[in-house]
């Protein structure tokens, strides 16, 4: 690596970390005071305050270190052309396309770190927020006998449950489950008074079984009490209620969407936000592309332009993937295009960017 390589990686990293620590710790500030009355009318200690910044940072990152990178560009950029370091760059017979590369490196390099930061870290960060809100500061305790009432839940291999009354230590009450097949078509239905569920088995107590065996055709089978073999469902799988979204790791969101899909219920959010996760992490390194074009073609001014410019393109960016979502979460549009509409646009803009910039 030369010289002025390593000069303008050291300027851009410096100059990120500036940026993210300063954009980050403006959101905490809002946040903090949109929340003061929250924290105040539970008697919040400034420990637990602490804390619970400490597990929301990883959110803000993700969010912001775009909003980082292409501040860090308009800055390196901007000064070098300012100080008319650029203009030697070129005037030594140095290519401005070879001046881009360690940051257009880096870019690239931040794809990786950001679907690993929002995967590793932001993710479970905010499982612990959400328990600490949950447990620590509303004080909402753990029941030995957990008691839920009017159950949906869609279990393994095509089963969905209809559920009244559930205990956790193993009851089912007033309960009936569908057998989905492969098109979606109600193959057996079960209903049932009880079950509990004892060595690993649900014992069913007054039992209606019907066999849907063709069209206008079905079978009625009662039974007194009957081990009902095809439910394979746990007590704990219908005790831990499904977490948000941005608590769920994109592993365990694909198979849900897998389960969800194959039992034909809609799942439009979950299949955007999906598609998101991998659309996320292109962002920084779109913005760089869009950033840099325009970085070396400010003038007098240029620097403070350029952070203008950078602010204005974050929002717009940040206002189009909003839009895009919502339209995807209505079913309005697919969840792909809604996902990765915004990167496209930005991405063929800063295509348009560098085109000029060559001509």
């Amino acid at each position: 690596m030369k010289i002025t390589d390593r000069y303008i990686l050291k300027e851009f990293i410096k100059f990120t970390i500036l940026a993210l620590i300063c954009v980050v710790m403006i959101y905490n500030l809002i946040d903090l005071f949109e929340e003061l009355s929250y924290f105040s009318r539970r008697r919040v200690n400034i420990l637990t305050v602490f804390e619970y910044y400490t597990y929301l940072t990883p959110q803000a990152i993700t969010l912001l270190l775009p909003v980082a990178l292409i501040l860090a560009t308009f800055l390196v950029y901007g000064m070098m052309t300012r100080h008319r370091e650029l203009y030697a760059y070129l005037s030594a017979g140095i290519n401005l396309f070879r001046l881009f590369r360690g940051v257009l490196i880096l870019g690239a390099i931040s794809v990786l770190v950001l679907f690993s930061h929002r995967e590793w870290i932001e993710i479970p960060f905010a499982q612990r927020l959400a328990d600490l809100k949950y447990y620590k500061i509303e004080k909402r305790g753990k029941q030995e006998n957990q008691k839920r009432r009017d159950i949906y839940y869609v279990g393994e291999n095509g089963k969905i449950y209809f559920i009244r009354e559930f205990e956790s230590i193993g009851i089912l009450r007033n309960f009936y489950v569908l057998q989905l097949d492969k098109n979606r078509k109600t193959t057996r239905r079960i209903d049932g008074a009880e079950a509990r569920y004892q060595n690993g088995i649900w014992y069913g107590r007054d039992v209606f079984i019907r066999d849907f065996l063709g069209e206008a055709t079905e079978k009625l089978t009662h039974y007194d009490s009957l081990p009902l073999l095809a439910l394979t469902e746990k007590p704990e799988d219908f005790i831990t209620e499904v977490r948000p979204i941005e608590e769920t790791q994109t592993f365990d969101l694909y198979h849900y969407l897998k389960k969800m899909n194959r039992a034909g219920q809609k799942v439009n959010e979950e299949e955007v936000e999906f598609n998101f996760r991998f659309a996320n992490a292109f962002i920084g390194l779109i913005v760089i592309l869009l950033a840099l074009p325009l970085s070396v073609q400010l003038r007098r001014g240029g620097v403070m332009l350029g952070l203008g410019l950078g602010l204005l393109f974050s929002f717009l960016y940040w206002g189009l993937i909003q839009v895009s979502k919502a339209f995807g979460y209505v079913g309005a549009s697919n969840p792909f295009l809604s996902a990765w509409l915004p990167n496209f646009i930005f991405g063929l803009l800063a295509i348009y960017f560098f085109i000029r910039l060559r001509q």
